[in-house]
């Protein structure tokens, strides 16, 4: 069972620069601050940022040895990730595929266009309807060794060639992949982009029946011990339906960094006491990611004309997205996201920032912090200009210098409060409750036994208080946060 206590989510080098350095970082700031860390792609990869992954059998070298995975997983929860869409088109699998075609043993891993085509006797047009993070063409051609051509399935880019999820050869590395990851001690699986993995004519291609028996076929190979966590971005009553499904045990709150978001910008709680009171304690709850915030996670949550005053809000704060609107070339920007820091994103607020995550850590569920948000990071266009890639302005590599400047930030020791009142204190064990507030407040209360802790959040002030008993005087403690 996961330690009910914050969360870390890190690349394996952005704080200091390999995976010891993440074990020193934690060990000097946040020992008693979170129970868990997740580890964004530490595999060889090709591209993405380790979401092109050539294998999940090895750490690269650059970032350490499975040695270095281990150490961290003895004392607190390890979250990994296993890519369930697709490989890098440089893995051992695919590059044995291009040198012998239909005689490699893992010919069947990957989804030919027309051998996808016939199998279900369609024409192209029969994927019309396929929904894509990107706006590009779902395949890419490739060149095999007798000068052939192939044109082969990449939802993401030409890096990311997907696999055939149902092929018995997929199947086997892929339970080859989870075994490994399972005797490193991880807790938690995160199965990445699962939603985009099975594909039939005449449907969205995402989240349909048969890409649930698939998620289920990987609960039954992966032991009971280490729950799975989906990854899906996607209108909230599909998160309900995946853990209705039975086949993971958690799914994320894609739809509280927006909402968060409107309700500071708007000074009203009203939709997000709507989401509190009709939500399933069993999530994940974030306000950053290594992705972007989430625009298509609030559908039916917020009116159309909500979500475009917040982004446009967030534009205003320097969000990417505006870079499309004055012809900016910039890679990767997603079609259902906004790229920004939160920081950035509720105008580098102080107050806001910590009230935002007042919220996050007071609703049910297991809060993650995602490092830049950690240290309350601004966008980083420098880093946006040199790659072109959206998502870049919120994945700054922070040398032990700049760790040191941001540590003494007192919004961050301000977070760092927060964390280790919502990782260690006994009522976050208890019963939770939504009380009756005014439009602009949130009041939010947690009690188990005699111990109580109480949030209450005025959004129009941008101002969190908290009251609660001190877990060793006993006394009634009422701070400002």
């Amino acid at each position: 069972m996961l330690k009910n206590k914050v969360q870390l989510i890190t690349y394996p080098d952005s704080l200091g620069g390999t995976l010891k350095d993440v074990s020193n970082f934690i060990d000097c700031y946040l020992a008693d601050a979170i129970g868990g860390v997740h580890i964004l792609p530490f595999y060889p990869s090709s591209a993405d940022r380790g979401f092109a992954p050539l294998t999940h059998l090895e750490v690269a070298p650059e970032f350490g040895i499975w040695e270095d995975i281990r150490a961290i997983s003895k004392d607190y929860d390890l979250v990994v990730d296993l890519t369930a869409n697709h490989l890098s088109y440089l893995s051992e699998y695919f590059q044995d595929y291009l040198e012998k075609g239909n005689l490699s043993p893992y010919a069947d891993m990957f989804l030919e266009v027309d051998k996808v085509l016939s199998r279900h006797r369609v024409e192209l047009e029969a994927f019309a309807d396929i929904y894509r993070p990107r706006p590009q063409l779902p395949y890419s051609t490739f060149n095999l060794w007798d000068g052939t051509t192939k044109r082969v399935w990449t939802t993401f880019t030409n890096h990311q060639v997907d696999l055939d999820v149902e092929s018995v050869a997929t199947r086997k590395v892929m339970k080859e992949f989870v075994d490994h990851l399972v005797s490193q001690d991880v807790n938690l699986i995160r199965l990445d982009a699962v939603g985009y993995s099975v594909k039939r004519p005449w449907t969205s291609c995402f989240l349909i029946p048969e890409t649930y028996d698939f998620i289920s076929w990987l609960r039954s190979v992966t032991p009971k011990s280490v729950d799975l966590l989906a990854e899906v971005h996607h209108a909230p009553a599909t998160q309900t339906k995946m853990l209705e499904s039975g086949a993971v045990e958690w799914v994320y709150d894609f739809s509280l960094p927006l909402l968060t978001l409107h309700a500071l910008y708007s000074g009203s709680a009203e939709n997000l006491k709507n989401w509190i009171g009709i939500r399933s304690p069993k999530m994940i709850t974030t306000l950053d990611t290594h992705d972007g915030i989430g625009v298509i996670d609030v559908e039916g949550l917020m009116t159309p004309g909500e979500i475009a005053v917040t982004s446009a809000w967030v534009e205003q704060n320097g969000a990417n997205q505006s870079l499309r609107a004055s012809g900016t070339d910039v890679d990767n920007l997603d079609v259902y996201q906004l790229n920004s820091t939160y920081y950035s994103a509720l105008g580098e607020d102080d107050d806001a920032y910590i009230a935002a995550r007042t919220i996050q850590f007071f609703i049910p569920g297991i809060p993650q912090v995602y490092y830049v948000g950690l240290l309350a990071g601004c966008n980083d266009y420098e880093q946006l200009e040199k790659t072109k890639h959206g998502r870049d302005i919120n994945r700054h590599n922070y040398s032990w210098p700049e760790i040191l400047l941001a540590m003494d930030q007192e919004v961050v020791q301000r977070l760092l409060r927060l964390m280790r009142l919502r990782s260690n204190h006994p009522a976050f064990s208890g019963e939770f409750n939504l009380l009756p507030s005014s439009e602009e407040k949130l009041v939010l209360r947690w009690k188990s036994g005699k111990s109580y802790c109480e949030a209450r959040v005025d959004l129009q002030k941008k101002e969190a208080v908290i009251e609660y008993i001190h877990t060793e005087t006993g006394e009634v403690m009422i701070e400002r946060v």
